[in-house]
């Protein structure tokens, strides 16, 4: 069978994958000149483009499988107007933001239409097209109620309307477009790596979009920055081309104040609960310390993502997982002897070791590593498969004030 149904609504759905996927390439070529700037859909319009939460610019994107003409008539053209219209009912009296109109389809040079494009711009004669083919008596029905609205505006917001609107036309299909984001983003080799990385680009992006159209979904999120998307697009090269992330030159050690700062923290109990002394669990703090410093500062200039740092985590904690089971095992058993502080000290230096194998990026800095560990268990009280050194850990720290750990 390869013929449409007759009520097929393929058309349709071709347009909402356009206007996600235009949406991609719109926010993309924002990143380097307004890495602030942020994108949301089906607000005001198609596509929002917002800067310190005030809308700047709002984009109807309308996509045709063949080839054709935006006229003045234009189903298209008026929809979008009406579309516009309907925003100036939810902006500040005397703000319109840009106004673009993105087509597939072609507007004739020359013509009144052209008047309203970037490089041929003539606003008193588009206007004074416009105007005329709205108050038309015997236009068509189909727009007939836009043209209406059109005109129920006044003299000065039709004009400030008009003045607004771009016309941008002749934009790629939907088929094409891959072709445009690879140039906005930089991947310039057609390889297999390339597609892989357009791939999962994009599959980001979709689960993005998700987010923000699902507005049943409580909490959902409103909006994506592009430095945010430039984030996640230097995250999927790092996997292929290994970038690196910024580490400060020198590591200062710890003060008094920061040292009593972390003292009655879970990961410096857990510590203790292996018989660690002062002096090594002071070199431990320092490493939690600046491990959090680093991720902090990561996610905070947007080098990495919240993925990434949870895939990091989750690969730590796997490692941890092999050695604690072994061990505690063999305790449990009777074949490690009966000092469980030892066989706890011996399950954190393995860890601590295997750990050196990890990499967050090409950072080649043991202490994230080991750093992060201590992180994780000092989360032991809030997750539900916990991670820690001592055999019996999970106890000890339910026990009532054991913040000492035992034996102290």
């Amino acid at each position: 069978m390869t013929q449409k149904m007759p009520h097929s609504a393929a058309g349709q759905m071709v347009g909402y994958l356009y206007q996600c996927e235009w949406a991609l390439v719109e926010l993309a070529r924002r990143w380097f000149k307004d890495p602030e700037a942020e994108l949301r859909m089906e607000m005001l319009d198609d596509i929002d483009i917002l800067h310190q939460d005030t809308p700047v610019e709002l984009v109807q994107s309308k996509h045709h499988g063949h080839a054709g003409e935006l006229g003045l008539t234009s189903a298209d053209l008026w929809r979008s107007i009406n579309s516009w219209c309907d925003a100036l009912d939810h902006l500040p009296p005397g703000q319109i933001p840009m106004l673009r109109l993105v087509t597939t389809q072609t507007v004739s040079p020359g013509s009144l239409l052209a008047k309203l494009k970037q490089d041929t711009r003539d606003v008193d004669g588009a206007l004074a097209a416009l105007e005329a083919v709205a108050s038309d008596a015997d236009g068509a029905k189909t727009t007939r109620d836009w043209r209406a609205r059109f005109m129920a505006l006044s003299s000065p917001t039709r004009a400030a309307l008009v003045g607004a609107v771009i016309l941008d036309d002749q934009a790629p299909r939907v088929s094409e477009v891959d072709s445009t984001l690879r140039e906005v983003v930089g991947i310039w080799k057609h390889d297999q790596q390339s597609q892989e990385i357009l791939k999962e680009l994009k599959g980001w992006w979709w689960a993005v979009s998700l987010e923000m159209l699902d507005h049943a979904t409580p909490g959902r999120r409103l909006s994506v920055t592009a430095e945010e998307l430039r984030t996640q697009i230097d995250y999927v090269f790092g996997k292929y081309t290994q970038t690196a992330l910024p580490i400060m030159d020198s590591l200062d050690d710890l003060t008094e104040q920061e040292v009593n700062r972390y003292a009655d923290r879970v990961f410096v109990a857990q510590l203790k609960m292996v018989g660690l002394g002062n002096r090594s669990i002071r070199a431990h703090m320092g490493e939690f310390h600046h491990a959090w410093a680093h991720r902090s500062r990561w996610v905070y200039r947007h080098h990495v993502t919240p993925g990434e740092l949870a895939q990091f985590d989750t690969d730590l904690r796997q490692e941890w997982k092999i050695i604690f089971a072994k061990h505690a095992d063999r305790f449990e058993a009777g074949k490690a002897g009966d000092d469980a502080e030892v066989v706890g000290e011996n399950i954190l230096e393995e860890t601590l070791a295997a750990a050196h194998g990890i990499k967050l990026r090409q950072v080649d800095k043991r202490w994230i590593a080991r750093g992060t560990l201590h992180a994780l268990a000092d989360n032991a009280h809030e997750e539900l498969n916990p991670l820690g050194w001592h055999p019996n850990f999970q106890e000890l720290l339910g026990a009532p004030d054991n913040t000492t750990g035992p034996g102290e």
